[in-house]
C-alpha cells in the first residue's frame, strides 16, 4: 500500500511537471499560478487510476478522469494533461473541451491559447475561434510578427472542413492588414480552398504588387495559381521571373518543372529537376519526382540513377520509401530484368502497398508462364474480412489483365461474385472485364447493378456511357450517361474525355473539341491526346492534331489506342 501511495504521489508529481510534491506551486512559462493542492487519499487514488488506465490503453477514461480532477481541484496543469492525453489520442473533441478548460484556469497561457486557437480553426466552424485569433494578430501586430502570424493561421485554416466560412473569417480579421502581402496570400489561399477563384487572383496579385521581389512571396503564389489549369501559364511566368533573380532557388525550380509536367512538356521539366538536383543532391522529393519522370519517359538509366541515389539515402518516408521500391522495380522491368523486379518487389513490407507489389509479382510471374506460382501468392495472404477478399480477387484479376489474360480475369470475377454479390467493387471490375473480351451485354448488366446499388458511381456510368459511344452505339443515351458521370464528377479528365468522345460521334465537332480539350488540360493523358488529335484531324486542323499526338506518344510509346488511332486515319508522326 506505502509503494502505490509514492506511486500515485510520483504520477501527480510528473502531470504536474515538478520534481516533488514539495514545489507543486511551479508553473510553466505564461501559465497563471495554480491553487495549492492538496494530495488527499481520494486525489491521489484518481491519478493512479488516470495512470494505470494509460497504461492500459484506456485512453478515454484516462482524459475523463484527468478532466474531473481538473474540474475540482481547479488546476489549470491537470487540464494540460487532459488535453495532451486528448491530442495524443487524437481524439479532437474531447482535446477542444479539455483545451476550453485550461484556458479557463490559466487565461495568459499561450499554449493554452494556441492548442485551442488549433483545434477551432480546423473544425467546422473556425469562427468559433475568432476572439482567439483577433487577439493573437493584435499582439503581432505589436511586434512586428505578422508574418509569422498570418503564416501560422494560413496552416492552421487550411485544415478546416468548411473552407466558406474559413474564407469569411480571414475576410474579417485581416481589414487591418491589407497592406502586408503575407496577410494577402493568406486570403489568397483561403479564396481558393472556398472556390471563389476571382477573388484568389485579385488577392495573390495584390501580394506580388506589394512584394514583388521577395521569393517568399513569389513561389507560394506560383504555387496557388498552378491549381487551375487557366492560371498555370500566369504561374510559370511568376517562376521565370523568381529564378531570372535567383538561378538556385530550389523550392522554384522544383514547382516550375512539377508545372511543366501538368502542362504536357516532360522532358523540360526532368531537366528543370536535375538542375535543381545539382543544388540539393541529397532532398528526397525531388530524387523521387525525377525517378518517376524519368521512368515514365523511358529514360531507364536516369530513372535508376535517380532512384537508386534516393534509396541510398540514410532517412526517408516509409511509405514514399515503399513507393521508390515499386519504381525500381518497374525500371529493372523497362530493361528486361524480370528477376531484378522480383527481387525488388519482394521487399516490400505489408503496408498500404503491399497489395501494389504484390499484384505487379503475379503480373510478372504470368508472363512467364508460371500462373500457378502468381495465384498461390493471393492464397497465402490471409483475407479476414469480405472487404479483404475483394481486394484479393480484384488485384489478382489486374494481374491476369495485366498479363494479357482477359478471359481469365473475367472468369476469376465471374467466380467471386458469386461468393461476394452486390459487391460493387468487384461489380465494376466484372463489368471493365465483360468489356474487354467484347461481352458488352453483361458489361451493361454489371454496371446497371453497380448504378442501381450506387447512384452516385461517376465511373460507372461514364464506363457505360463511354462503352456505348466508343461502339458507336445509343449515342443519345450514352450521352446522358456522360452528363450524370459530369455532374458527378466535374473535375474528372477521363470523364470529360468521355463526353467529348460522344459528342464527337454525334458530329458535334466544336462541342468536342471544346471538352476534350479541357479533358486534356485535366489530365494529359494519352488516351485523351489520342481522341483529341482525332477530332482536330477530322476538323482540318491537321498540324496541332500531329502536335498533340506526339506529346501523347512521347509519355507512351507503345500505347495501343494512339498506335490505332494513327494507322486508321492514315496519319504519320
Amino acid at each position: 500500500m506505502k509503494f502505490l501511495r509514492w506511486h500515485a504521489v510520483a504520477c501527480f508529481a510528473a502531470v504536474l511537471g515538478v520534481a516533488s510534491p514539495a514545489v507543486r506551486s511551479q508553473t510553466l512559462e505564461g501559465e497563471s499560478p495554480p491553487p495549492a493542492v492538496d494530495l488527499t487519499p481520494r486525489i491521489l487514488f484518481q491519478v493512479l487510476a488516470a495512470d494505470l488506465a494509460m497504461q492500459r490503453g484506456e485512453v478515454r477514461a484516462a482524459w475523463s478522469t484527468y478532466l474531473t480532477l481538473a474540474r475540482q481541484t481547479r488546476d489549470p496543469r491537470l487540464a494540460r494533461r487532459a488535453t495532451e492525453v486528448a491530442l495524443g489520442a487524437r481524439a479532437v473533441s474531447e482535446a477542444t473541451e479539455s483545451a476550453r478548460l485550461w484556458l479557463e484556469l490559466s487565461p495568459n497561457s499561450s499554449n493554452a491559447a494556441q492548442i485551442l486557437e488549433t483545434l477551432l480553426l480546423g473544425s467546422a466552424k473556425p469562427e468559433s475561434a475568432e476572439s482567439l485569433v483577433s487577439a493573437r494578430l493584435a499582439r503581432a501586430r505589436q511586434t512586428g510578427d505578422l508574418a509569422e502570424a498570418y503564416a501560422t493561421l494560413q496552416r492552421h485554416l487550411a485544415r478546416s472542413t468548411d473552407a466558406a466560412a474559413a474564407w469569411r473569417l480571414i475576410q474579417r480579421l485581416s481589414g487591418a492588414d491589407l497592406a502586408v502581402p503575407q496577410a494577402r496570400m493568406v486570403r489568397g489561399a483561403l479564396a481558393q480552398a472556398a472556390n471563389e477563384p476571382s477573388a484568389a487572383r485579385a488577392e495573390i496579385a495584390e501580394a506580388l504588387r506589394l512584394a514583388p521581389n521577395d521569393p517568399q512571396i513569389a513561389v507560394p503564389a506560383a504555387r496557388l495559381l498552378a491549381i487551375r489549369p487557366e492560371s498555370r501559364t500566369q504561374a510559370l511566368a511568376i517562376l521565370d521571373r523568381t529564378l531570372s533573380q535567383d538561378a538556385r532557388n530550389v523550392d522554384a525550380l522544383d514547382l516550375k518543372a512539377r508545372l511543366l509536367v501538368a502542362l504536357g512538356q516532360e522532358r523540360q521539366a526532368l531537366q528543370i529537376f536535375a538542375r535543381a538536383i545539382e543544388i540539393a543532391p541529397n532532398e528526397p522529393s525531388l530524387l523521387l519526382a525525377a525517378a518517376q519522370l524519368a521512368q515514365q519517359l523511358r529514360l531507364t538509366t536516369q530513372a535508376r540513377g535517380y532512384a537508386d541515389a534516393y534509396l541510398g539515402l540514410p532517412e526517408t518516408d516509409r511509405r514514399e520509401r515503399d513507393q521508390a521500391m515499386l519504381l525500381r522495380a518497374r525500371i529493372a522491368e523497362d530493361e528486361g530484368r524480370s528477376n531484378e523486379a522480383l527481387d525488388w518487389l519482394s521487399r516490400i513490407p505489408r503496408g498500404p502497398l503491399h497489395l501494389a507489389a504484390l499484384t505487379r509479382r503475379a503480373t510478372l510471374l504470368i508472363r512467364q508462364g508460371q500462373i500457378e506460382q502468381a495465384s498461390a501468392l493471393f492464397q497465402a495472404e490471409v483475407a479476414q474480412t469480405d472487404d479483404d477478399r475483394a481486394r484479393l480477387i480484384s488485384a489478382q484479376a489486374s494481374a491476369l489483365r495485366e498479363a494479357g489474360q482477359q478471359q481469365r480475369a473475367f472468369d476469376l470475377l465471374e467466380q467471386g461474385l458469386k461468393a461476394l454479390p452486390d459487391r460493387v467493387d468487384l461489380l465494376y471490375d466484372h463489368g471493365m472485364a465483360a468489356e474487354r473480351i467484347d461481352r458488352v451485354d453483361v458489361m451493361e448488366q454489371s454496371m446497371r447493378r453497380v448504378i442501381a446499388l450506387k447512384p452516385d458511381h461517376a465511373h460507372a456510368h461514364n464506363a457505360l456511357g463511354y462503352t456505348l459511344a466508343d461502339r458507336n452505339q445509343r449515342l443519345e443515351e450514352a450521352r446522358a450517361l456522360i452528363a450524370r458521370a459530369v455532374e458527378l464528377s466535374p473535375d474528372d479528365g477521363h470523364i470529360l474525355d468521355s463526353m467529348g468522345w460522344v459528342l464527337y460521334r454525334l458530329k458535334d465537332f466544336r462541342g468536342a473539341l471544346e471538352w476534350l480539350r479541357k479533358a486534356w488540360a485535366l489530365s494529359p493523358d494519352t488516351e485523351i491526346g489520342a481522341h483529341l488529335g482525332e477530332v482536330l484531324w477530322v476538323a482540318g486542323q491537321r498540324d496541332e492534331a500531329l502536335d498533340i499526338w506526339r506529346i501523347a506518344r512521347s509519355r507512351e510509346p507503345d500505347n495501343k489506342t494512339l498506335a490505332e488511332t494513327l494507322q486508321r486515319l492514315g496519319a504519320r508522326l
